[in-house]
């Protein structure tokens, strides 16, 4: 058995108080990242225990680029250059036919909308004391028959499954594309933006010195890239779109700013749903907290790593 198999068989991972399971055996169960999102969700972990599920058992180029960390965490402004005109092409957004090939991120978008039924998640309750003597192959086929059921029907019997299957109107996904975040890591995660901001039917902004905006289905990879300008960090350049109300917001950031940007973002007149928030450090962004204060909620989706591992018994 190879070095690395061997630590995923005795590393165990805690799905629960008390509950842990191998690395390995969530690899077995779990072979794509929508059924580790759809895991995360059945046993309720929250937005820090999910995504070190997601890292554990999935390698990935976007979750790399997302938990590498070398990500601006003070608040500060990065860059005070402005960026001279002729450094900003003027590049038209035209309308694309498909969105960009992605790995994780329209995934989390569905399991943000989709809602458990209390059916599933009650025979998800009764398997938990047994998680760890669940063969591989059973474990793959009872959690992926659990998915698509949930999925699938409306109801499970007397229990509504409460599943919405269209994308949440008026969202908006806003990406910090300022220096602190990096040219490279905006490369590595640019394609699964696009394609969330797609699944979603979404508005897509992107900010740094300037904010720039695109109605859904008409931005591609290509047109972002032309537009990021990867200096300074200016969310009050965000305003305008505020004067609006929003269903939902999912922010894509570190935690970097000039302070007085939340002052600005609370004045504008604009009201949001949700925010839903995907930070590249461990904690949510500075982005959710100046957009958050127009909004009815505000919850986090992915964050760097964290920690959930141990050894135990089950």
């Amino acid at each position: 058995m190879k070095t690395s198999s061997l630590t995923d068989s005795t590393t165990l991972f805690e799905v629960k108080p008390k509950c842990f399971v191998s690395i390995q055996q969530l690899k077995d169960w779990l072979p794509t990242v929508e059924s580790a999102l759809w895991f995360a969700k059945v046993y309720k972990m929250d937005y820090r225990k999910s995504g070190d599920l997601l890292r554990l058992v999935h390698k990935s180029d976007v979750l790399d680029a997302l938990s590498e960390g070398g990500h601006s965490t003070e608040l500060q402004d990065y860059y005070d250059t402005i960026i001279p005109d002729y450094l900003k092409p003027e590049v038209k957004p035209e309308t694309v036919d498909a969105p960009p090939p992605a790995e994780v991120l329209p995934e989390l978008w569905e399991s943000a909308v989709i809602e458990v039924a209390r059916s599933i998640q009650e025979v998800a309750d009764k398997l938990s004391s047994t998680l760890g003597l669940m063969p591989s192959k059973e474990g793959r086929m009872t959690f992926e028959t659990m998915r698509k059921m949930n999925k699938q029907r409306p109801t499970l019997g007397v229990h509504a499954a409460q599943v919405r299957h269209q994308a949440v109107p008026d969202a908006l996904i806003i990406l910090d594309v300022s220096g602190s975040m990096t040219e490279s890591t905006i490369r590595r995660i640019i394609d699964d933006v696009v394609a969330l901001s797609w699944k979603a039917n979404a508005h897509l902004a992107i900010v740094s010195d300037s904010c720039f905006h695109w109605e859904p289905g008409s931005y591609s990879v290509d047109d972002v890239l032309a537009k990021a300008e990867y200096w300074g960090t200016h969310y009050e350049q965000l305003a305008p779109l505020f004067e609006k109300d929003w269903g939902t917001v999912v922010t894509i950031a570190d935690y970097d700013s000039a302070p007085y940007a939340k002052q600005a973002l609370r004045g504008c007149v604009g009201k949001i749903g949700t925010v839903l928030d995907i930070s590249l450090v461990n904690r949510p962004t500075f982005l959710a907290e100046c957009v958050g204060q127009l909004a009815d909620e505000v919850k986090p989706l992915l964050v760097g790593p964290n920690a959930y591992l141990g050894r135990g018994g089950f």
